[in-house]
């Protein structure tokens, strides 16, 4: 007990000798008259900017997502229109005020018994399932490792978007933009990483780039 407790002791003085520090720095980079300014700089909130919703009219609406892929990525990860729907529909239930998203269950069963849903009305399929407004995610990129090193772990996602307003049948999209995500953003994953790992965390940062364009948002300025 007197060790752990000596132990203790040490500790608590070297985090006050580090504060103590640190403070001493700022006073010297500051100068003597600009002390009262430090808590204000030691506990201050960071500053950010408001991002502007590129289409701000989901909130309040029912909404249908749609994942549309290649053959090739559907072979490999067959359940890539349900796992990444969901990601979206959860990322845009929490962030986007009054949206609902229709089951993507419900979506992707429908797909995948009906094999020319993708020559349908966006439109009308949408308003098939009571929905609002149809969200479309074209693929047009989709794998876990790097295209040059397949032996190394890093997610790749790219799509084109586009919103359609189910109440105008056989029109232009209301939106359209595009999504390139990739994860890690910064390096290839760690040598500990996994298929699987990477690739929840690579559809959870694309869910997170895609709900960005619906909603206004507040970012830290770097």
């Amino acid at each position: 007990m007197l060790n752990r407790m000596r132990v203790m002791k040490n500790v608590l003085l070297r985090s006050e000798r580090a504060r103590g520090l640190l403070l001493a720095l700022l006073a010297v980079a500051l100068g003597g008259c600009n002390l009262a300014a430090l808590p204000f700089l030691l506990w201050a909130d960071e500053p950010t900017r408001k991002v502007a919703a590129e289409y701000p009219y989901l909130g309040e609406k029912r909404t249908c997502i749609v994942v549309w892929a290649e053959m090739d990525t559907l072979f490999e990860y067959r359940d890539v229109q349900w796992e990444l729907s969901e990601f979206v529909a959860a990322e845009l239930e929490s962030k986007v005020p009054g949206t609902t998203v229709v089951p993507c269950r419900e979506v992707v069963d429908y797909q995948r018994r009906t094999l020319d849903w993708d020559r349908q009305d966006p439109a009308e399929l949408g308003k098939r399932f009571g929905a609002e407004r149809l969200l479309l995610i074209e693929l047009t990129q989709y794998g876990t490792r790097e295209p040059d090193s397949p032996h190394l772990y890093r997610g790749h996602v790219g799509a084109n978007l586009r919103v359609y307003d189910t109440a105008y049948p056989k029109s232009e999209p209301a939106y359209r933009g595009s999504v390139d995500t990739v994860y890690p953003p910064d390096s290839v994953g760690l040598w500990s990483s996994d298929d699987r790992g990477i690739r929840r965390a690579m559809m959870q940062a694309f869910a997170v780039d895609v709900a960005n364009k619906f909603y206004d948002r507040l970012v830290k300025v770097r």
